[in-house]
């Protein structure tokens, strides 16, 4: 079972070829589910074109944190993505990824029946960040250092923070995602 809060290192994340095996990711977080219902992780895109794998049921969310943005091209128009925008869209779709340099991307995945995520982007200057119990919490540090208890990020690593309050500080640029379960209907 994993821990309420859990330091990722960059160097431990677990490499997983992609879906469709144009390209390997590397997973920060996964739901401890059988059927999982959500996965967190960073891709290195590279510089040259390639194909997104299908995930039916899915929505996503895309962030580039590389230097260079990307530009989707979504067979009959194209959605140009710069550096920290998050961006969502439905698993199903395929788009063809064309970097405009080499850069990578934080990737959160959700079963769309049962769970919602969103991404936001935040500047801490000497600042803090406190979690909600109610959700899982992933903190990417993109730049600086960042601190949850006795437990301190650098530059790619990341804090996983499950179901708990904890109060985040630091300075440096977070990507902070938040995984919730879906209200059920009744």
């Amino acid at each position: 079972m994993p821990l309420p809060t859990e330091l990722i290192r960059r160097g431990d994340r677990r490499r997983v070829p992609w879906k469709n095996g144009a390209g390997v990711t590397e997973e920060i977080a996964v739901d401890a589910t059988v059927a999982p219902r959500w996965r967190v992780s960073v891709a290195d895109l590279g510089d040259a074109a390639t194909e997104f794998s299908a995930f039916e049921g899915r929505s996503r969310v895309f962030t580039v944190i590389g230097t260079y943005g990307v530009t989707f091209d979504w067979r009959g128009g194209t959605t140009a993505i710069e550096p920290l925008r998050p961006f969502g869209f439905d698993g199903e779709r395929t788009p063809r990824c064309i970097p405009d340099g080499a850069t990578g991307a934080f990737n959160v995945m959700v079963d769309r029946r049962t769970t919602t995520a969103s991404v936001s982007v935040h500047d801490l200057v000497d600042s803090t960040v406190n979690t909600d119990i109610h959700a899982v919490t992933v903190f990417y540090v993109h730049s600086g250092r960042v601190e949850a208890g006795s437990r301190s990020a650098d530059a790619g690593d990341c804090i996983v923070i499950r179901l708990d309050s904890v109060e985040i500080r630091g300075t440096g640029k977070v990507l902070i995602a938040e995984i919730r379960d879906r209200p059920t209907p009744g």
